[in-house]
């Protein structure tokens, strides 16, 4: 999402901490807000709901926000290593160069959402739904995919080294240009998946009923 496809003028936060702290006491969206170069670190959030907010630069860590709904943001250079987002949302949101580790989205709802150059290592989406999303260019390394359920959901050029991709189904992506080393399977999860031919030799067996893409 871009500031200018946004006809309402952000209004810049100035503490964080307070406005989150108010939010979640008045039960009330935060909207048309630009977060620039704040930080909160730990702290709980539940429910939160931000429309059309951007952020920039910010560093979030350690923080519990299960079942934030992040709608038509954008996030941009931000860090929100070990945030708790448990059953949380990203619709129609976009996360660039952004820091992950650690970040916990199990059991949440991903649709017409966009990550691209993300460092995402441990990454839990445990139990998520992904609709329309892309990653690109994201670092996945071990990563918990595990009992997702993907649709029309793209990886391109994306690291997913040592991955858990239990029970979730990667029929007909294309993970070619991905680097799958050590990725942990129980049996079909890539299975009518597109891979390259030497992700085919390294993996073998695991690859029963991939596309071979020459």
């Amino acid at each position: 999402m871009k500031q200018d496809s946004i006809s309402v003028p952000l209004t810049p936060c100035e503490d964080m901490e307070t406005l989150f702290a108010r939010a979640c006491e008045d039960e009330t969206d935060v909207e048309y807000v630009l977060f620039e170069a704040l930080s909160l670190e730990g702290g709980a959030y539940p429910g939160l709901t931000f429309r059309n907010c951007r952020f920039v630069g910010c560093h979030i860590s350690g923080c519990s926000l299960e079942r934030a709904a992040l709608i038509d943001c954008s996030l941009e250079q931000c860090d929100l290593s070990n945030t708790q987002m448990t059953k949380g949302t990203l619709q129609k949101t976009r996360l660039t160069d952004c820091k992950l580790v650690g970040v916990t989205l199990a059991e949440s709802f991903l649709l017409d959402a966009v990550l691209e150059h993300c460092a995402a290592r441990y990454v839990n989406l445990f139990g998520s739904k992904l609709r329309h999303t892309r990653f690109s260019n994201c670092d996945l390394t071990n990563a918990s995919l595990a009992n997702c359920s993907l649709s029309t959901t793209s990886f391109g050029q994306c690291l997913l080294m040592r991955a858990e991709l239990f029970q979730t189904s990667f029929s007909g992506m294309d993970l070619s240009d991905c680097d799958l080393s050590g990725v942990a399977l129980s049996g079909g999860e890539l299975r009518g998946a597109r891979v390259s031919l030497e992700q085919a030799a390294m993996l073998g067996q695991l690859l029963a009923g991939v596309i071979v893409k020459e």
